[in-house]
């Protein structure tokens, strides 16, 4: 019979922490698999021969040889699989740090393992619900800008660009009314769902990193702009060409 319960890949340094998170999601109806520290983590991405695919991470900040931050950043290169750190640090730099290098969420400790398995819900729904529809949506073509929902990949002027699933899903919204302003509280929802409205840093950071991998790929002059108070807007590159 299918194991339909999601799998869930911890990594912590504290061997305390890992067996408590684990003991507790496994109650919720998660499978776990522990990680030591960051290349640990890693190493599962990076192996050809691992058969390991979690549906979600959650990953700690603070941990020797390789931090939360720079795992994460390494796994993005190769995944989209959706990332949450748990962490102590709960300065705003430390979050927004977090965001930047392509976390879907930040829980600051101690939590109630009720708060964080809500948070689990709502980021594997947000990331099943975009795949689960993907699959029947047209390719959506902005002048040289292509974005493809089924496979969820991305080009600009016929080169890839990479996307975390935060910024896929946040450059999808953009791409299906080019031209059109979008407000800040309908991408917060789309993306982050309505727990996140008011985060307006979450955009911020988030659509700093997708203008930066718009313009190495060629894609320069302006493809996302802010409106300041009201949200961001794509230009139709079909009416407004780049030169």
């Amino acid at each position: 019979m299918q194991n339909d319960r999601p799998l869930i890949l911890i990594v912590d340094d504290e061997t305390k922490i890992r067996r408590l998170v684990a003991r507790n999601l496994e109650d919720f109806g998660y499978d776990v698999v522990p990680a030591a520290d960051g290349l640990k983590a890693l190493a599962y991405f990076e192996e050809k021969t691992s058969d390991l695919h979690p549906d979600l991470i959650l990953m700690d900040v603070m941990m020797p040889g390789m931090d939360g931050f720079e795992c994460a950043e390494k796994i993005r290169r190769l995944s989209d699989v959706p990332i949450i750190f748990l962490s102590a640090r709960s300065e705003r730099a430390y979050k927004m740090q977090g965001f930047d290098v392509g976390a879907d969420d930040y829980v600051t400790k101690p939590f109630s393992f009720e708060e964080l398995v809500a948070r689990i819900r709502a980021v594997l729904r947000r990331s099943s619900g975009q795949r689960s529809t993907a699959g029947g949506e047209a390719e959506l073509v902005n002048g040289p800008l292509r974005l493809c929902p089924a496979t969820r990949r991305v080009w600009g002027a016929d080169k890839e660009i990479h996307l975390a699933d935060t910024e896929f899903r946040l450059l999808a919204a953009l791409m299906k009314e080019p031209g059109t302003v979008m407000t800040h509280e309908h991408l917060l929802r789309c993306v982050w769902g309505t727990e996140a409205i008011g985060e307006l840093q979450y955009l911020r950071v988030a659509f700093t990193r997708i203008r930066r991998k718009l313009e190495e790929a060629g894609l320069e002059g302006g493809v996302i702009s802010a409106y300041s108070g009201v949200g961001y807007i794509l230009r139709d590159l079909t009416e407004d060409p780049l030169l």
